[in-house]
This record gives structure tokens, C-alpha cells and sequence, in this order.
């Protein structure tokens, strides 16, 4: 064996106690070299979590609005549903512009529902069109027809004419095509 392995090996079994704190401190720094690394990563992902949390927090403040918004839509969504047209009921459908009739106090010598057209793509709903005369003062022809506009059911009205009724008089009529929204 060489010299200097055996006055090594000497030296370590005289002083045990030191060679394994020596060894014991070689393995510890290594294993705090390894972890000094591992924390500098964790940190780095800290700070990409941090990020996240912190934009998540700012989604979740704004998000009693979307939600509020969102509660919105539903009841609008909602009422529009409850007020569609179904084009086979034409009691209450006529009933719908015979209350304006009465609102407004004019007279609705004319009133047809027509028939739905045919190309009509939407999936959900369709349009039920009518065709009104209301005839009156001009006071009880605008009731009426800011009534039809701004009635609980949707309504596009494609066309409308007034005419005078008779010269000297202030009776109107108007004559007008209103598209309903109904059901599919």
C-alpha cells in the first residue's frame, strides 16, 4: 500500500470524530448548493403565481359587474321570451293593438294579421307581420303609435303613411306595417 494512504488511513482512525464532521460538512454544503438552486427557481415561479393571483383578483373585483351585467341579460332574455308572438293565437294577438286602441282613444277600423314569411332563417324566431289602420285626432294617432313602439313586445315597423281624412277636419289615418317577433 503507499506510504501516504497508510498515514491517511492512520490519521482518520485517530481522528474519527473530525473526518466524519469534515465529510459531513462536504455533504451538507453540496446538498445547500443544490437547494440554493431549487429556491431561486421556486422563487421565480413565486413571482409568475404572484402574477396570476394578482390578475385574478383584479378579474374577480370586476367580476360582480360581469355577473350583474350577466343578470341583465337573463331578465332581458327572459322578458323578450315571455313576449313573443304566437302567430296561431290571433285573440290575444289582436287584443295586444286593441288595448292601444283603448290607451290612446283612437279607432282601429283595420286590422290583419299576415301571413308569416317563408324566409325567415332564424332558428329561434319569426316574424308575424300586420297590417293596422287607426284613424283619429293627431294627438290620438301619435298615442297609438308610440304605444306599438314602445309596447312589451318587439315590433319593426317597415311602414307607415298618414293621410288626412277629410279637408277642414283634424282626423288623421294612419296606415301602418308592423313585423312582430313570434315564436318559431
Amino acid at each position: 500500500m503507499n506510504p501516504q494512504v497508510a498515514s491517511f488511513l492512520v490519521f482518520v482512525r485517530r481522528n474519527l470524530f473530525a473526518t466524519i464532521c469534515a465529510l459531513l460538512i462536504a455533504g451538507l454544503a453540496t446538498a445547500s448548493w443544490f437547494i440554493s438552486q431549487e429556491i431561486d427557481e421556486l422563487n421565480a415561479s413565486l413571482e409568475d403565481r404572484a402574477k396570476e393571483g394578482q390578475s385574478m383578483l383584479e378579474l374577480l373585483i370586476g367580476g360582480s359587474t360581469q355577473r350583474q351585467e350577466l343578470a341583465a341579460v337573463r331578465e332581458a332574455t327572459h322578458r323578450i321570451e315571455d313576449n313573443l308572438v304566437i302567430e296561431n293565437n290571433l285573440a290575444e294577438n289582436y287584443w295586444y293593438f286593441f288595448r292601444f286602441e283603448e290607451q290612446a282613444k283612437a279607432r282601429l277600423p283595420e286590422l290583419h294579421q299576415l301571413s308569416a314569411p317563408a324566409s325567415d332563417t332564424s332558428p329561434l324566431y319569426r316574424r308575424i307581420p300586420y297590417s293596422i289602420r287607426v284613424t283619429g285626432t293627431y294627438e290620438q294617432v301619435a298615442a297609438f303609435l308610440l304605444a306599438v313602439e314602445s309596447g312589451p313586445r318587439l315590433a319593426n315597423i317597415t311602414s307607415f303613411a298618414f293621410t288626412r281624412r277629410a279637408s277642414g277636419s283634424d282626423a288623421l289615418a294612419l296606415e301602418l306595417s308592423v313585423e312582430l317577433l313570434g315564436k318559431k
